[in-house]
């Protein structure tokens, strides 16, 4: 017997809603029976945690509970069991492109009924394409002279060209000068 291997697939019906601006909103819900698993579930995992006069720890019994901290005590822990599988089965059944990370919201969990719960998605667009079978485009033919082609040329050897000391020339043309300069305007 594998059973325990292969975890038992979640029930939950799916409603879906398209809304504007590629968005989507799912409507899933859980039933009552699988809130009850959830919520044992939960129980188990706390009972230890929590001490009621008259019971030794990890034995107070789960109605106990429930009406010392009230029924809610074990909601959060259900949600946090139920969501997950429950919006991951929604997600492959829905047939929708989400892109985004659900938005969700709570709309019932209580004992004894179904949980209920939203998730606003956002959807990949859906671009419609207009006519474009048949266009033409004009072709621009670019001619390059030989004194474009000479100056880029120029260009990129500039960029690359190292610097190199000369000092047994006189200055000409393209050079780079260092000079110490003193100029004079009627003698000041």
């Amino acid at each position: 017997d594998f059973s325990h291997i292969f975890k038992e697939e979640i029930e939950m019906s799916l409603q879906v809603e398209k809304l504007e601006k590629n968005m989507a909103k799912l409507t899933i819900e859980v039933p009552a029976e699988e809130v009850e698993k959830a919520i044992q579930k939960a129980y188990l995992k706390q009972r230890g945690k929590l001490s009621v006069p008259g019971f030794r720890k990890g034995k107070v019994p789960r109605q106990m509970i429930e009406k010392m901290y009230g029924v809610e005590i074990f909601y959060n822990d259900a949600a946090d069991e139920l969501l997950p599988e429950a919006y991951s089965k929604a997600y492959d059944e829905c047939g929708l492109d989400i892109v985004s990370q659900p938005s969700i919201d709570i709309v019932q969990l209580e004992k004894g009924k179904s949980f209920i719960f939203t998730a606003e998605v956002a959807l990949k667009p859906e671009v419609t394409l207009g006519e474009y079978k048949g266009l033409t485009v004009e072709k621009t033919v670019v001619e390059v002279t030989e004194e474009e082609v000479e100056a880029k040329l120029v260009e990129e050897q500039q960029k690359n060209a190292r610097t190199i000391n000369v000092e047994d020339r006189a200055v000409a043309n393209g050079d780079e000068v260092i000079l110490d300069f003193e100029g004079f305007v009627n003698g000041v």
